[in-house]
């Protein structure tokens, strides 16, 4: 075994793909395929199930993949560490988040981040914090990013931004001087809600609103759903609704007079979002880095 084999593996079960794995690393796809076959063989194991359509990891080669990558990850680690000063860092970060992150928070960072580090590049899969939970532990993300805390203990979890769920209206709607909890109540009611879906972080911290309101979700007067938060602030800015929203996401509206926002000044409704990485990986020096720089740049920020 050597450590071509295991970037060889590790490469093929990140990309789902043989020939895409050639690519990134400059070889041959019949050497890729030599390499993991004997891989395969010196281990006494199938690593990957390769199929006409695509390729994907065994279960003996999701857990193989762990001890792959924590290698790799000390061999860069150490030319990293006795080649300071030489060529700048370079490499990707695989991002899986959640909406909100995904839209309105990661943009802004990866844009400060590659002013410094323009070497290093970026890919972003959007999906739901449940999701996110669920598709983390396959070998093609790097990080999590979610909205809320997801239960269990298989990832290190940390918090990183800090913010506020806020009422979103439409731009013309009469907002209520003051927004009491019974008047609260009454306009989930009443008025037709735009919402999350199942899954969401979004949705799961609503859940949580509800419950200190003593309402459930069914007894809103829901008129509609959809599976990301821009999709949600397009619908109450054409009118069809309210909804509970991230106050990191209605910038752009509420300055163009698309929408209004109510914060609820006798009580609010806190969120934060976390970076998650995977307990048993050793990150590489770009993943430490940026794990480094997002935890530092919203520190500051905040």
């Amino acid at each position: 075994m050597d450590l071509k084999q295991l970037e060889a593996f590790v490469y093929v079960a990140k990309l789902n793909s043989f020939s895409k794995a050639a690519d990134t690393i400059y070889l041959s796809q019949p050497t890729i395929s030599s390499h993991i076959n004997s891989l395969e063989k010196e281990l006494g194991t199938q690593l990957l199930i390769r199929s006409t359509k695509e390729v994907y990891p065994t279960k003996s080669g999701l857990d193989f993949f762990v001890y792959a990558q924590n290698m790799l990850a000390l061999r860069d680690e150490a030319i990293h560490t006795v080649s300071q000063g030489g060529s700048s860092i370079r490499g990707e970060i695989s991002l899986l988040a959640s909406s909100v992150p995904a839209q309105y928070l990661l943009p802004s960072l990866i844009a400060v981040f590659q002013k410094s580090y323009p070497d290093i590049f970026f890919k972003v899969r959007q999906s739901d914090s449940e999701q996110v939970g669920k598709l983390l532990s396959n070998c093609i993300f790097d990080f999590g990013i979610t909205g809320t805390k997801l239960s269990g203990n298989r990832f290190v979890q940390t918090p990183f931004y800090h913010d506020t769920l806020v009422l979103a209206v439409p731009s013309g709607f009469k907002t209520p001087e003051n927004i009491s909890p019974e008047v609260l109540i009454k306009l989930l009611r009443t008025q037709p809600f735009i919402m999350r879906e199942d899954g969401s972080g979004t949705r799961k911290e609503l859940e949580k609103i509800l419950l200190s309101l003593n309402l459930t979700i069914d007894q809103l007067n829901t008129a509609c759903s959809f599976n990301n938060t821009h999709g949600v602030l397009q619908a109450v800015s054409s009118g069809i609704g309210i909804s509970f929203v991230s106050r990191a996401s209605t910038a752009m509206y509420t300055q163009m007079g698309l929408i209004k926002t109510i914060e609820l000044k006798d009580f609010t409704f806190n969120r934060n979002f976390y970076l998650l990485s995977k307990k048993e990986m050793i990150l590489q020096p770009v993943q430490k880095l940026f794990q480094t720089y997002l935890l530092n740049y919203y520190k500051e920020l905040q």
